[in-house]
C-alpha cells in the first residue's frame, strides 16, 4: 500500500501531463484548444476524484 507522499506524487504527475499535453497541442496546433481542453480536464477530474477516493479510504483504514 503506497503512503501519502506516493499518492501526491501520482496525482501531480497525472495532473501535470494534462496540463503540458494541452500546452503542446495548442502551441502545435495539431487539434482545437477546445477538444483537447475538455479531453485534459476530464483525465483531471477522475484523476483528483480518484485520489480522493483512494487517500480517505487510505487514512480511514491505514494510517491510524
Amino acid at each position: 500500500m503506497p503512503n501519502a507522499q506516493s499518492l501526491a506524487t501520482v496525482l501531480f504527475c497525472i495532473l501535470g501531463f494534462c496540463i503540458f499535453l494541452a500546452l503542446g497541442a495548442f502551441i502545435g496546433k495539431k487539434t482545437s484548444p477546445g477538444r483537447l481542453v475538455t479531453f485534459a480536464g476530464v483525465v483531471a477530474l477522475i484523476a483528483v476524484v480518484g485520489f480522493a477516493v483512494y487517500s480517505a479510504y487510505y487514512f480511514i483504514t491505514v494510517a491510524h
